[in-house]
């Protein structure tokens, strides 16, 4: 008879002297009711084990769960190794073998430290993240914080804690997230990570998430208010006078819409932002005047270079370290991606 079992496909992670329960899910696939006892296999962790409950009455195709609590001895130490533990179940009349499942555990170090980030009431962007230790070591932590998009800071006041067992802390999260020109509110998110203050290459104990949106400093319906009222403006003046040479998109003798390239030499360090090759029927100028135009619509500060080499560059120079460079890049990477700094 074969009674179907199943439990988790990952190892359990144990951690020393704290209780955790394994589900353990039972099917009988049989036309008859059966009466079953669930138990351990012999072994190590037999000895740590509950089930709970240990007997269990299924009817025809029926399924139920029992849990197999599993506690270790606090001195019990870590280890990375992975042992098998086996759930058998028999008939609880004959004692004959049901069916049976294996699964794997290991012991593992004890997140020591749970938490959850909350916005405060009031000021915008600031939030508290609330830490507590429940376990009964102390727990040395690290916090840290990023934007993402990483457009502005965040800062964490404090940004360590020494959190003893049962006690609990409140960490300050203050996001000042970069204000768009125009446009849409820009959405954004703070990511908060706890860690072990003394063990960089381990994972996070916690991250915690916030998001909110950032209004821009010129709202899209002034700008399309202005833009009525200059070109209402614009066609009054045209009737009354006749003259249309005033309108900024009106050619005047001698004038060329064709941007010129800057002339001379570069400064360094310098921000290369993106190269176009002198190739096409116009040497790819069309191409290096489209991408400075989209540049400066998002009030990037650019310009464009004729490189002798047969290219045409564009560019921001005059920064006074390689710092600097890579600041500007960094704050323009969503309209620049291919920013990178030459020293």
């Amino acid at each position: 008879m074969d009674v179907e079992l199943t439990l988790p496909d990952e190892p359990v992670s144990l951690a020393p002297g704290v209780p955790t329960r394994v589900p353990v899910q039972l099917r009988n696939p049989y036309a008859q009711p059966l009466d079953l006892r669930v138990y351990l296999a012999r072994g190590r962790a037999a000895g740590w084990a509950t089930v709970d409950p240990a007997g269990v009455h299924l009817g025809p195709g029926e399924t139920a769960e029992v849990s197999v609590i599993l506690q270790t001895p606090p001195e019990q130490p870590p280890s990375s190794s992975l042992v098998p533990f086996t759930v058998h179940a028999e008939e609880a009349s004959t004692g004959e073998p049901a069916g049976f499942a294996t699964a794997l555990l290991k012991v593992a170090l004890p997140v020591p430290v749970t938490g959850r980030l909350v916005a405060k009431e009031g000021p915008t962007h600031e939030y508290d993240l609330r830490l507590a230790n429940d376990t009964r070591v102390q727990a040395p932590l690290r916090i840290t914080a990023e934007l993402d998009p990483p457009s502005g800071s965040v800062t964490v006041e404090p940004n360590a804690v020494l959190l003893e067992p049962g006690t609990a802390a409140v960490v300050a999260v203050n996001a000042k997230p970069r204000r768009p020109f125009s446009g849409s509110p820009r959405s954004f998110a703070v990511v908060v990570k706890v860690s072990d203050a003394y063990d960089a290459e381990r994972a996070p104990y916690l991250t915690e998430v916030a998001s909110g949106t950032r209004k821009s400093r010129v709202p899209t319906t002034v700008l399309f208010v202005t833009a009525i009222v200059l070109a209402v403006g614009a066609s009054a003046a045209i009737l009354l006078t006749g003259d249309h040479d005033f309108l900024p998109f009106t050619k005047k003798p001698g004038t060329s819409s064709v941007t010129t390239p800057a002339q001379g030499t570069v400064g360094k360090p310098y921000a290369l932002v993106d190269v176009f090759p002198h190739s096409g029927a116009d040497g790819g100028k069309a191409a290096a005047d489209a991408a400075l135009a989209k540049l400066q619509a998002a009030n990037m500060p650019v310009r464009l270079v004729d490189d002798p080499g047969g290219y045409w560059m564009l560019l921001q120079d005059g920064f006074g370290s390689p710092q600097a460079a890579e600041q500007y890049c960094t704050q323009w990477r969503s309209v620049a991606p291919k920013c990178k700094v030459t020293s």
